[in-house]
């Protein structure tokens, strides 16, 4: 039994420690000189760079194990630590092995010192955390699909009127800094006597319709402009660098189309239309409510004008 207090016995201590480390550490350690060459490795860093013993990895670099790409990286690193003296502590290693298999691993790394206490080369341990690593991407991609998911309309897959407000909000900052007269614009449409259309047809072609329409605003505007539908049979569309007049020949073409292309179901045309309103934002008045407001009003201007019409 070893006295572990014994002073005379720290060569002994010291031995099992290392010895300990080296078998039995899940972690890998490993030790370089100033040439990054292996002196020293765990058994764990052995299995890593897929030897059978150290006698193999002594006197070789990552170079000779990895991708010249993570080696490289793995290099220059080594210099800055060796060139400051300063360690880095628990940053993550990808390590791509091919187009399917890539592992991660957090490792710090650290100067190694002389007796003198120069630096004589540098040393560090990593862990796998590969499984780790995938849950976290598992789980954002999750999180992202969700969120996306709060922000889409199930029925037409436009977005829906959550995400409207954060749309303008966004657009509403970013053009009330512009030192330009750069504007962007809204579009609000409802369909007209849509109550009559499901009364007659059914709810479920109802929801056909309101699919059709959606197709329809996405067909007749740009990549950049948002389309979103907001409640019922109510649609909008955001325009970005787009001015009053311009959002209003897009909003006539879209009621155009409407108009213009009778719905099919049950095997009937069925003629439908739909009002728009349009407002561009203004700097002097930046409240979201109110620049929604505006459009809403000139939608109702179409609706008590006849219907079937663009109000602005």
């Amino acid at each position: 039994m070893i006295d572990f207090s014994d002073a005379a016995n720290r060569a002994k201590i010291d031995k099992i420690v290392v010895d300990t480390i080296r078998k039995y550490s899940t972690d890998t350690v490993y030790f370089k000189d100033k040439d990054s060459k292996f002196i020293w490795n765990s058994l764990g860093h052995i299995q890593q760079l897929g030897v059978r013993s150290q006698e193999e990895a002594l006197g070789k670099t990552d170079f000779d194990f990895f991708p010249k790409d993570f080696a490289q990286s793995a290099r220059e690193t080594e210099i800055t630590i060796m060139q400051t003296g300063y360690p880095l502590i628990n940053m993550v290693e990808e390590l791509i092995l091919d187009d399917e298999n890539v592992r991660y691993y957090l490792c710090s790394k650290y100067p190694l010192y002389d007796d003198d206490g120069k630096i004589i080369g540098t040393w560090g341990s990593s862990k796998d955390v590969t499984e780790q690593k995938m849950l976290e991407k598992e789980l954002q991609r999750s999180y992202s699909k969700m969120e996306m998911l709060s922000r889409v309309d199930d029925l037409s897959g436009l977005y829906n009127r959550r995400y409207l407000y954060e749309e303008l909000d966004k657009y509403a900052g970013l053009y009330d800094e512009r030192q330009d007269n750069t504007t962007f614009s809204i579009i609000v449409l409802d369909l007209d006597d849509m109550q009559n259309f499901n009364d007659q047809y059914g709810q479920q072609n109802g929801d056909l319709l309101l699919r059709y329409i959606a197709d329809i605003l996405l067909t007749n505007t740009r990549k950049a402009d948002t389309c979103f539908r907001t409640g019922g049979d109510e649609f909008a569309v955001v325009l970005p660098d787009t001015d009053k007049l311009a959002a209003v020949g897009v909003a006539k073409k879209i009621v155009q189309q409407i108009s213009g292309n009778p719905y099919v179901t049950d095997n009937k045309r069925v003629s439908i239309s739909a009002s728009a309103g349009v407002a561009a934002f203004n700097k002097a008045d930046p409240d979201i409510s109110n620049f929604l407001s505006r459009a809403e009003r000139k939608l109702n201007k179409s609706k008590r004008e006849g219907k079937n019409q663009v109000s602005f």
